[in-house]
């Protein structure tokens, strides 16, 4: 009979199926790989956060939101924040005591304000306008209200909105 030089299963009680640190390294690379993007997004919303990578048109979306959240809020302090300059000096601008009781009887009668969608959003140095689509919730019917803005220092304004 032929010997075949084939090693043969070790019979040492002492010997381990365990393979050590050589099966770990794939899991351990693939861990360090995870750190390292986490840790990178992580830096890069400390260094430059997503309010200041939006666009310009962003920030107009935005400003028009947070405009009309604060009127649904009856939030007299946001609203005034975001209104154009001008608009502040008009002898027009609500008080804050008339602000609250518009607001109050509009939110009874109508419902709150929904903003179904902003567009035709156009930025032109430090002026835009935007189509604003809303409805009231207690009245389905669609409507569009052209908004105008202008940037003051970094922030977009709601100029002389007319509408809800």
């Amino acid at each position: 009979m032929a010997s075949t030089d084939t090693p043969s299963p070790s019979l040492d009680p002492g010997a381990s199926d365990d393979p050590g640190w050589k099966a770990a390294w794939p899991f351990l690379v693939a861990v360090v790989i995870v750190v390292l993007a986490v840790g990178t997004i992580a830096l890069f919303h400390v260094i430059k956060p997503g309010s200041e990578r939006l666009t310009e048109s962003a920030k107009v979306t935005r400003a028009i939101n947070v405009y009309y959240t604060a009127k649904n809020a009856v939030n007299y302090d946001q609203f005034r924040t975001l209104s154009c300059p001008a608009d502040l000096l008009q002898p027009s601008f609500p008080t804050d005591e008339a602000f609250e009781k518009s607001g109050q009887a509009s939110r009874a009668e109508h419902g709150n304000i929904t903003i179904t969608d902003i567009t035709e959003t156009a930025v032109t140095g430090s002026s835009a306008t935007a189509n604003m689509h809303w409805r009231y919730t207690k009245n389905p019917k669609d409507e569009v209200l052209p908004i105008t803005l202008v940037k003051a220092s970094e922030d977009w304004k709601v100029c002389g909105a007319k509408g809800p």
